[in-house]
């Protein structure tokens, strides 16, 4: 067994990959996920997608831990907060199954950020929600995005025809 301090440190566990403009994270169902009958429990899909968002901020080199500190002025720091979420849930998925949460970005504004967000098994659906991002002040109030992050996100909005969707 290696020493973790000689691991290199670009290795990032889990981080998934991108399809084009979508996120696309491999997750494994484990015992802890599922209930009495083997299935996945409802609000464990909720954190497989947690998941998916945390690791596409992770692979856009959006640093949430200095986000939410705030570097020096901790006045500065802004956090992302779940504002809404609509799950239709369509299947069920089981015990030691292999599954796919698929991310993608649907309009960028100042404050806030709606995304798409899928979970497949063997390319069906299991899971097919909507969730609106809010960025906040350490203090709950709305506050707007940086601007290199806004683009970052602006950059994985384009529609069908390589047009930037309506970012307003």
């Amino acid at each position: 067994m290696t020493n973790d301090a000689d691991a290199p440190l670009n290795i990032q566990p889990g981080a998934g990959f991108f399809e084009g403009l979508t996120h696309v994270l491999p997750v494994r169902v484990y015992y802890e996920d599922t209930d009495a009958a083997g299935i996945v429990y409802y609000a464990n899909y909720l954190r497989f997608m947690e998941r998916g968002r945390t690791d596409m901020l992770r692979l856009l080199d959006i640093d949430q831990i200095s986000t939410v500190n705030g570097g020096e002025n901790r006045s500065s720091a802004t956090l992302f907060v779940v504002r809404r979420c609509e799950v239709e849930y369509l299947r069920p998925a089981r015990l030691n199954e292999g599954l796919h949460v698929y991310t993608s970005l649907d309009k960028v504004g100042g404050a806030s950020v709606f995304m798409a967000q899928k979970i497949c098994r063997d390319g069906v659906p299991l899971i097919d929600a909507r969730v609106r991002i809010a960025c906040v002040a350490v203090d709950g109030r709305p506050k707007r995005m940086a601007s290199k992050t806004r683009e970052i996100f602006r950059s994985l909005t384009l529609d069908n025809e390589g047009n930037l969707r309506n970012a307003g």
